[in-house]
């Protein structure tokens, strides 16, 4: 086998899919099911059409988004719409299994049902064991996210209670003309301490489900005897905003997921191996976003292992491109996603005023909105804002 891919999520299946069109052998080993509903809140952003060459016309999503709509700790609102489509609400069963798909035409195969790990000879990694037979391989993507197994086995990871996060959501059905009217097509963001400690809420709409979730860093389990569930249950029913927005929308059923932040695996390549997506640490800390940054560090990864095997050069010296193009690429939103957080969202004064002064400005509520969905990278954010020292000084004095 030219590559094995371990993971079948978004960075697994777009890797498969780069490899595969350049005529090589690839094969992504998946754990479970393919078509398996995925933890996550299921928003994919526009970039993700844009850049990966997706149709909306194919429909692997559920409802279009079409605007941003926050909810300040002290229930103060803005709603942020667009004239566009702005990204999609996806179910991960549907999501996933398009990308599947895709990489299956390209060529790839996938199995399902075939937990791997990392075959390791010499102390270098040269394949995989799945269900007690080797397999060997020029290079071994993991793609199998958060705490990636890969990584432990190897001694890679780096989980900690700042780059680790839980979350927890229900699927709820709702009736879609009351999504319609209470909802629409906006992406639903809830801050407040009082609801989850140092995290936020969300209200994702779908077709007949609403998702509705929150999350927080792992460090708030030192300072606060709380569950995941017990949050999110307080939420629904005493969330002056929310529960009316959801009082009519029955759990189908929870859903608990981990998500890890930069430095959760390093190094993220060696010899023969690479290390994309959640698995990585390729998410947004402001926003928790990841399906983009997993399709991106999956492509890379596919375009460098396809480079690799031209030259029969597998050393971590060519590998290293890998981390060069990621850093080119995504590198920014990695860096400067948590001085975002810090500077504009870590305290509820902080969030208190963004929702203000985004109902109040329209120029700053149009920034805000381009963030949360990845149209602006976070550097740009910034800067934007450093030319504008007026803007600073509106959030700051909250006016």
């Amino acid at each position: 086998m030219d590559v094995v891919i371990i993971g079948a999520g978004p960075a697994g299946t777009m890797a498969a899919r780069v490899v595969a069109e350049q005529g090589f052998t690839v094969t992504v080993y998946e754990k479970g099911p393919l078509k398996r509903e995925k933890p996550c809140g299921g928003a994919v952003s526009g970039r993700v059409l844009r850049e990966f060459d997706f149709k909306a016309s194919n429909q692997f999503w559920d409802r279009p988004c079409t605007g941003i709509f926050l909810c300040s700790p002290r229930n103060k609102t803005a709603t942020l719409p667009s004239d566009r489509t702005m990204a999609y609400f996806v179910m991960r069963e549907k999501f996933d299994y398009y990308l599947a798909r895709e990489a299956q035409s390209a060529g790839a195969s996938l199995v399902e049902n075939a937990p791997a790990e990392p075959l390791v000879k010499n102390g270098k990694v040269v394949g995989v064991r799945v269900n007690d037979e080797e397999i060997r391989a020029a290079i071994v993507i993991a793609c199998d996210g958060t705490p990636s197994s890969c990584a432990r086995a190897l001694n890679l990871y780096r989980g900690n209670d700042s780059n680790q996060a839980a979350t927890y959501q229900y699927q709820m059905s709702m009736d879609n003309t009351e999504i319609d009217e209470k909802i629409g097509n906006n992406l639903e963001i809830y801050f407040g301490s009082s609801w989850v400690p140092y995290g936020y809420s969300w209200i994702f709409p779908k077709d007949g489900i609403v998702t509705v979730g929150c999350g927080t860093w792992f460090r708030a389990f030192k300072h606060y005897t709380i569950t995941m569930k017990q949050c999110l249950d307080r939420f629904i029913k005493d969330h002056p905003v929310a529960r009316e927005k959801v009082k009519n929308a029955h759990v189908l059923y929870p859903q608990s997921a981990m998500i890890g932040f930069s430095g959760i695996s390093s190094p993220i390549y060696r010899d023969g191996f690479m290390i994309a997506g959640d698995a990585a640490g390729f998410v947004s800390l402001p926003t928790g976003e990841g399906i983009y940054y997993s399709m991106v560090s999956g492509k890379i990864a596919g375009e460098v292992a396809v480079e690799a095997l031209r030259k029969e050069d597998f050393s971590k010296g060519m590998l290293k491109k890998y981390k060069e193009r990621t850093d080119q690429r995504i590198g920014a939103d990695m860096k400067w996603g948590p001085w975002l957080r810090r500077l504009a969202l870590d305290t509820e004064r902080d969030q208190e005023h963004v929702v203000k002064i985004s109902a109040k400005d329209r120029w700053f509520g149009t920034m805000v909105r381009d963030m949360i969905v990845g149209d602006i990278p976070y550097n740009m954010f910034l800067w934007n804002l450093v030319k504008r020292p007026h803007k600073i000084g509106k959030f700051w004095l909250g006016i």
